[in-house]
């Protein structure tokens, strides 16, 4: 891919990142100086609470999983084996494990910084332990099923790509959904974790992005590894081939 597009698709992500961060920043600053006079949390997890019904509630319990670390590592790796990018599996699996544990750590600096109390655990209808800002379920969700919405559509076409990403998203929506319902968390906490694990999605992309043109993409490297299918064109950006000296 020309520079000059790959530019471009940075200044988007670094866009994104800008918007994500201040929308997580904004959540963050309001919560460190206790300023939740106006904030609708309370509302919002009353009326799910007096709306609950054992059907939604047995569904959601399953749904919440989705967004754990013991579902979307996983999920990562086996995917990194099945579609690795720059026909690698090692530098695939690396960017599934740094994206997955990376915004588990952010999650857990915010939470002990920020020290917020979840909502009454008379409410709560599944085990949660610790703050509650962000939400880690919705951040590994974002960053979890934000990655693997790229690694599938980067193999797919059309209408199919619109599916995937439109599916990853729906994904986050539940799990995010979920911990209101669920009663571990508060709107807020969903949105602040939905915008923290996509800044350290994209961030982690861009970088990844820069280091192949470096570290991992070859001139030379042009068969596929040993039982890969044909060789496709490398999905990320690549820079222009150039004859060794």
């Amino acid at each position: 891919m020309p520079d000059r597009l790959l530019r471009r698709w940075l200044a988007l992500g670094a866009a994104a990142v800008v918007l994500a961060a201040w929308v997580f920043g904004s959540l963050a600053d309001d919560l460190a100086a206790q300023d939740e006079s106006g904030s609708t949390d309370p509302a919002v997890t009353g009326w799910l609470v007096a709306h609950r019904t054992g059907w939604l509630t047995n569904c959601l319990q399953l749904l919440t999983w989705l967004g754990s670390g013991w579902v979307t590592i996983p999920l990562l790796l086996a995917t990194a084996v099945a579609i690795p990018l720059w026909r690698s599996r090692r530098w695939t699996a690396l960017l599934a494990i740094v994206v997955t544990v990376g915004a588990a750590a952010l999650v857990s600096v915010a939470k002990l910084a920020l020290a917020r109390a979840r909502p009454e655990v008379s409410e709560a209808l599944t085990a949660a332990g610790g703050y509650a800002f962000p939400s880690g379920h919705t951040a590994q969700a974002a960053a979890a099923y934000g990655l693997l919405a790229l690694l599938i559509s980067l193999r797919v076409r059309g209408r199919a790509r619109v599916a995937v990403w439109l599916g990853a998203g729906l994904v986050v929506l539940l799990v995010a959904f979920s911990r209101v319902y669920l009663g571990v968390h508060w709107l807020t906490d969903v949105i602040g974790g939905a915008a923290l694990g996509a800044a350290w999605l994209v961030t982690v992309i861009a970088t990844a992005c820069l280091l192949s043109r470096r570290y991992v993409w070859r001139p030379t490297a042009t068969a596929p590894l040993s039982g890969d299918p044909d060789p496709e064109p490398d999905p990320l950006p690549q820079p222009n081939r150039r004859p060794h000296p």
